[in-house]
């Protein structure tokens, strides 16, 4: 062991350091393990919807009372699903067989990659849904305590939601994009990465939206909206 003169007194060197070495231990573990990389994947995708539904669940009976989002008061922003979440269904096939196929692919997939580039490539993958989850869990508490101490009703444009939601999804990115840079992580390096890609799919989506009008009125009654 070697040691170096700090101002501190004496401290051990790590001439043996290698970026990543020791900063993904769970992430190597699971390296050779795809039934495992696929298991995790496929929980972390289940998470999302159900936490999507829990949402969904909070939200019509009582927090949607003083807020709703108009020209579509949704909270699911894939068409397909949007009547399955508000339907508060458990199992929806729309979501349940896709999750199946990419969790056997993602598994498959990290058997092909090089030991090194693997919790990289896990990173990406699980901080996709892992952001995703983080925001479904936030929104279900805000839900939840929303319950009392709020009064009077807000109509937002989807279009503002979106953006607001961008904001979050590039704050988040540049807190994962600093994480990587200090500690070294190659799997945190992964999540930073799906942290931008997260943020510039929510811009893009954006353009999908209705746009605000010049002349944007409040909605009357739930039925304008």
């Amino acid at each position: 062991m070697h040691f170096a003169k700090t101002p501190l007194g004496r401290k051990p060197c790590r001439p043996d350091f290698v970026l990543g070495s020791e900063e993904n231990a769970v992430a190597e573990w699971l390296v050779g393990r795809p039934f495992a990389v696929g298991l995790v994947t496929l929980i972390l995708m289940s998470a999302d919807w159900l936490l999507t539904r829990l949402q969904e669940r909070e939200r019509q009976p009582h927090y949607s009372q003083h807020y709703r989002t108009y020209p579509v008061d949704t909270i699911e922003g894939n068409p397909f699903l949007r009547a399955a979440v508000a339907d508060q269904r458990i199992v929806e096939p729309k979501h349940l067989l896709p999750a199946i196929v990419l969790s056997a692919v993602v598994a498959y997939a990290s058997t092909l990659l090089p030991s090194v580039w693997c919790p990289v490539f896990l990173g990406c993958v699980w901080g996709l849904f892992l952001i995703v989850g983080s925001s479904h869990l936030g929104n279900v508490i805000g839900y939840r305590v929303g319950r009392r101490g709020i009064h009077g009703k807000v109509w937002m444009h989807q279009r503002t939601a979106g953006l607001i939601q961008t904001g979050r999804y590039a704050s988040l990115a540049l807190l994962l994009v600093f994480l990587a840079f200090c500690s070294g992580s190659t799997f945190v390096a992964g999540a930073a990465v799906s942290g931008v890609t997260s943020s510039l799919r929510q811009f893009l989506w954006l353009w999908k939206l209705p746009a605000i009008p010049f002349d944007d009125a409040c909605p009357t009654s739930a039925g304008d909206a």
